[in-house]
């Protein structure tokens, strides 16, 4: 009997140290010192990558003569992000070659979808138009010079010689800086500018229909739900024949409680859509916005 008590817990142990775990994974968030990254379990990524990154020697060089105790460099980065672990390691070796003052430098975690969706628990990052990581942003005397947006323009070195010289820099979704400081100043909220203007305004900075979409999206999560409304309508301008772009003008008009508006942006979508998965969730969509308005 006692054997069979001791077999039966053994396996009940078993069965139990078998559940899948739903425990997420560690992130960081908010600032930190850099020796955050380089503890486990982030130096998993962090030491290899920081490792193999070999700075431009000749960029280098030039970059130790410029006035670096005048510069302050702020980090956002997510642990979670492919980018960040790709970019962040390269750049903090560079600084370490350029001898940069490490006490100019600011490293800040931020959360994903799952947890506050490119915020950090201060806000260090707010109206500073964080929409992808990572991004590092150059300031001398407290102004903002330039950034580099979630992958380089040319090279690490080469974008930070560039920014730090005031050379032509242009980072990459240069459309952000626009809309974050339309957001800032109230043009994006004003109703007498037509949408339409402010996509004749961004339309030679747009790289791709994604680029405002996956925006929208974030202003989204951030419950900035007018806002987002806005960026989709500018984006539906610029692509208008893109049966993604009117679906997400489309529920973004129903997020905002516009039905009716919202009912004729996704029957333009119906039209322009051939993806019959994609048709019955719109028609989803669709149905419960026809009850409604």
């Amino acid at each position: 009997m006692y054997k069979l008590l001791f077999v039966l817990a053994v396996l009940s142990h078993s069965l139990l140290s078998a559940q899948p775990t739903t425990e997420k994974p560690r992130i960081i968030l908010g600032q930190c010192q850099r020796g955050s990254l380089a503890a486990a379990p982030f130096d998993r990524w962090f030491d290899s990558t920081y490792t193999a990154y070999q700075p431009d020697a000749a960029i280098t060089e030039q970059l130790k003569k410029q006035s670096l105790e005048d510069v302050k460099v702020e980090v956002f980065f997510g642990t979670w992000c492919g980018d960040s672990r790709r970019e962040v390691p390269a750049f903090l070796k560079l600084l370490d070659r350029i001898g940069f003052p490490e006490k100019n430098l600011t490293l800040i975690g931020v959360g994903n979808a799952d947890t506050l969706l490119k915020q950090s628990p201060e806000h260090e990052e707010e109206g500073k138009g964080i929409f992808r990581v990572p991004v590092m942003i150059f300031y001398h005397d407290g102004r903002e010079i330039n950034r580099i947006n979630e992958f380089t323009a040319y090279s690490l070195e080469k974008d930070m010689l560039d920014i730090l010289t005031h050379s032509s820099y242009h980072p990459n979704y240069r459309s952000f800086a626009l809309i974050r400081q339309w957001m800032n100043d109230g043009t994006l909220d004003n109703r007498l500018i037509s949408a339409r203007s402010l996509a004749g305004r961004l339309e030679t900075m747009i790289r791709d229909r994604h680029e405002l979409n996956s925006l929208g999206k974030v202003l989204l999560k951030q419950d900035k739900k007018q806002q987002a409304l806005r960026v989709f309508h500018i984006n539906y301008y610029l692509f208008p024949e893109s049966p993604d772009i009117t679906r997400s003008f489309g529920e973004a008009l129903i997020e905002n409680g516009e039905y009716s508006r919202a009912v004729r942006a996704l029957e333009r979508t119906l039209e322009l859509n051939t993806d019959p998965k994609a048709v019955k969730e719109i028609l989803e969509i669709l149905y419960k916005a026809k009850e409604k308005s």
